[in-house]
């Protein structure tokens, strides 16, 4: 299981302009290819999180491809939902044990909900009863959402980079005047 893992310190403009300087993201599940491998592949690491490694990569030109690990782009509830997909898989016998919280995601008001709801989850199953309904509504106002505004920023961030760099011929990757080595003018 994942979690939420801060926070992400940021190398630099322009993708990260107008961001925090540290955030955090969503992750489904543990998953890190090591910047070290990613600059031995000729990628330039924008964001780390001393936790749980590189969040984001991009092409040497900085711009034309960029990797995620991680879900920026998650909702609030989304790893709550991961969560409560897992709960069932384990109800059904799909998992042999009973998941862990995300990490650092649910907070205590929310983590005594789920203790309670994880106790009438295994009383029914040791019963052979269909288990309670998942309590996601009353779980779902103790969720903080830390991490969407500087996901909007970007994603705002890169389509402009992309709008004020890329020509109107289609078979031209740049406009004239930018360096195709080095669109973004990057030290």
């Amino acid at each position: 299981m994942g979690g939420l893992f801060p926070p992400y310190r940021v190398a630099g403009p322009p993708l990260f302009r107008d961001t925090n300087t540290r955030f955090d993201v969503p992750h489904s599940r543990f998953n890190d290819v090591p910047g070290e491998q990613m600059e031995r592949a000729g990628m330039r690491v924008l964001a780390v999180s001393d936790e749980c490694g590189v969040l984001s990569a991009a092409s040497p030109d900085g711009v034309r491809f960029l990797y995620f690990q991680g879900h920026p782009e998650y909702d609030f509830n989304s790893l709550l939902k991961e969560y409560k997909r897992e709960v069932f898989r384990f109800v059904q016998g799909e998992r042999p044990d009973y998941p862990p919280f995300p990490e650092h995601y649910i907070p205590a008001a929310a983590g005594a909900l789920l203790d309670a709801y994880r106790e009438e989850v295994l009383h029914a199953v040791a019963h052979r009863r269909p288990p309670p309904r998942f309590p996601e509504a009353e779980v779902e106002p103790h969720i903080d959402n830390t991490w969407t505004d500087t996901a909007k920023a970007i994603f705002n961030n890169w389509l402009g980079l992309v709008y004020q760099l890329t020509d109107w011929d289609r078979k031209r990757p740049f406009m004239n005047g930018i360096d195709p080595e080095n669109p973004l003018g990057l030290p």
